[in-house]
């Protein structure tokens, strides 16, 4: 359901464009990311985004911002615990990888400098979709031996409980593919160039287990180029 909300939307964007085409500005655009997942994956991560962003253009200071990207998350965590069940203990790293698609609305602010240059500031919520999830854990045993096959979890991978009874099964959780936040960029203009710093803020449950909240910070430094249509 959720992911036909993602592409509703992005259909009524289409449609939206091909009304108001004579004030809008589509800009290929590209950029380096970091991203931080707390409370795992404590270290700041490189990622990459791309996409296409659409300007509709309503008055001199003010437009709205969209468009279609492509951006992945990574992150991992080292020895996240001590686990056990009746056959085996053992220590447990785990990485998760999600490639996305954001549809992003953002009231978009901008300020003519001179003839040239024109600053801008942009903030409102974003959508996605996760296209694909890849998903990779290593099991350093301290003893026993692992479980058969009628014992382990999906994907081959071992579950059970650390010295503390807390659970890993929030680890191998089958991800939301729907996730929402809100960003916010500033940026600036030099004739159809651009160059722009942007804030996500990923809300949206990742998993079954999971809460809403500030799942992922990720900044972006990006560029692009503007064609007025």
């Amino acid at each position: 359901m959720r992911t036909k909300l993602f592409f509703c939307a992005l259909l009524l964007g289409a449609c939206t464009l091909s009304v108001s085409a004579q004030n809008v500005t589509l800009s290929p655009e590209a950029g380096i990311s970091m991203l931080r997942r707390p409370p795992y994956g404590e270290d700041w991560r490189p990622s990459a985004k791309v996409g296409i962003s659409a300007d509709f253009n309503l008055t001199k200071h003010f437009s709205i911002e969209s468009g279609l990207f492509y951006t992945f998350r990574h992150y991992k965590i080292d020895d996240g615990g001590i686990y056990s069940n009746e056959d085996a203990r053992w220590v447990e790293t785990v990485s998760r990888t999600r490639h996305f698609l954001q549809l992003p609305v953002l009231a978009k602010f901008h300020w003519q400098v001179n003839k040239d240059t024109k600053v801008f500031f942009g903030v409102g919520p974003y959508i996605g979709v996760c296209l694909k999830t890849k998903l990779d854990g290593n099991q350093r045993l301290i003893e026993g031996t692992f479980p058969n096959t009628m014992q382990q979890y999906y994907d081959g991978f071992v579950y059970g409980e650390d010295e503390w009874g807390n659970s890993n099964l929030f680890l191998y959780d089958k991800d939301n593919k729907f996730d929402w936040g809100v960003a916010a960029n500033i940026g600036v203009e030099v004739r159809n160039w651009y160059t722009k710093l942007q804030y996500d803020l990923s809300l949206g449950k990742e998993g079954k287990g999971g809460v809403i909240g500030a799942n992922y910070h990720t900044l972006t430094l990006s560029a692009g180029y503007k064609f007025h249509l």
